[in-house]
């Protein structure tokens, strides 16, 4: 609570890892039928929350955002995220896209093989469904020399590399960085 005559915290959010990203909100967004401000955030165990941001309580809706066999990357020797990385970066929502409004974040796993993975979501604001046939895994291939190039050719290592900026929407286009 924050205004000219009180500062405090209301309440606490229950999540199942470190919250890294920033808080995101909504507000007058309708939930089966009943108006909430919603506060959305991510967590390293690559899941993404929605809780009434006026009286916290119980999720409006969590979703796991891991495939079948997957779990959080390792840390990858990271000291500063540990000890695991899923949601680093902070969404970004576009109340105009879909049919309820999407919230766009980039999740990092590793699947029982070994192999690392990057995936941008487009979820529904209202019940953290996937929208637009995502998730869509992130892959990259462009001419150039140095650290991870072969033949004059770089290509995005999904294990390297861990999206830390927020994401940004500039019309239409969901922008991320590396």
């Amino acid at each position: 609570l924050v205004n000219s005559s009180a500062f405090g915290k209301l309440f606490s959010l229950s999540a199942d890892g470190k919250v890294n990203t920033q808080p995101l909100i909504v507000t007058g967004l309708s939930i089966g039928g009943t108006t909430h401000n919603v506060v959305f955030f991510g967590t390293e165990n690559d899941s993404l929350y929605a809780y009434d941001a006026d009286t916290g309580g119980s999720p409006l809706w969590h979703d796991a955002l891991l495939n079948a066999g997957e779990s959080p990357s390792d840390d990858r020797s990271c000291t500063n995220i540990t000890p695991t990385i899923g949601i680093c970066d902070t969404p970004v929502i576009d109340t105009g896209a879909g049919t309820h409004g999407t919230l766009y974040v980039v999740t990092m796993s590793k699947d029982s093989g070994g192999g690392y993975h990057q995936r941008l979501h487009a979820l529904d604001l209202t019940t953290g469904a996937e929208e637009f046939g995502g998730p869509v895994s992130i892959s990259a291939t462009y001419s150039g020399s140095g650290d991870e190039s072969s033949g004059g050719t770089l290509s995005f290592n999904p294990a390297q590399h861990k999206e830390r900026a927020g994401l940004m929407i500039v019309n239409g286009v969901v922008y991320t960085s590396w």
